[in-house]
């Protein structure tokens, strides 16, 4: 019989801790139009990049629970109008970004440190982007307009700020996983 855990004490632990990191990024926010410039995308990089494909997804998917259920995660606000609105396809995305993160990371995880950080940078621009696609569709449908509009008001604006998130969460995910794989 096989005794091995899904989740330890210590996986939800450090899982319920990066759903609150993520929570406070996404309280740090610039209004920008209708969809606002956040940290939670920089929450997500951070978190996935740490814990993984596993813990960092389940993450991601508690912070997105949580919020559907009306705790107010989602930049201030919460229930299901945010997931159906205009920046709902973005929070849902990130679920994908986690996954995507994790599964690439993890592969070059024993790799020299500069493998290790271009393939971190590299995961991390590839779960942007499939973050962005998402959202930007949901944007489309809920907003009726096209995808020159869209991209006008929720891609390109934020390509540059995203490139910044990622390099710091790049650096910050170097430094600190080492000490949750201590921890394991």
């Amino acid at each position: 019989m096989n005794n091995k855990k899904f989740l330890t004490v210590q996986d939800m632990v450090l899982i319920a801790v990066f759903v609150a990191i993520i929570t406070v990024c996404s309280f740090i926010q610039i209004s920008v139009g209708p969809v606002p410039f956040t940290l939670q995308t920089f929450g997500v990089f951070v978190t996935a990049g740490i814990l993984g494909t596993k813990r960092g997804t389940l993450a991601v998917i508690v912070y997105i629970l949580l919020g559907i259920i009306g705790v107010p995660v989602f930049c201030g606000a919460g229930g299901p109008g945010v997931i159906v609105g205009t920046t709902g396809g973005y929070i849902t995305g990130f679920i994908f970004t986690a996954l995507i993160i994790g599964i690439i990371t993890h592969f070059f995880e024993k790799s020299s440190t500069w493998l290790n950080l271009g393939a971190t940078v590299v995961a991390m621009i590839l779960g942007d982007v499939v973050c962005f696609v998402i959202g930007t569709i949901q944007f489309m449908f809920v907003m009726k307009t096209s995808l020159t509009v869209a991209l006008g008001y929720c891609v390109i604006p934020f390509i540059i700020p995203d490139l910044v998130k990622i390099l710091v969460a790049t650096i910050i995910v170097n430094r600190m996983k080492k000490y949750v794989k201590i921890l394991n």
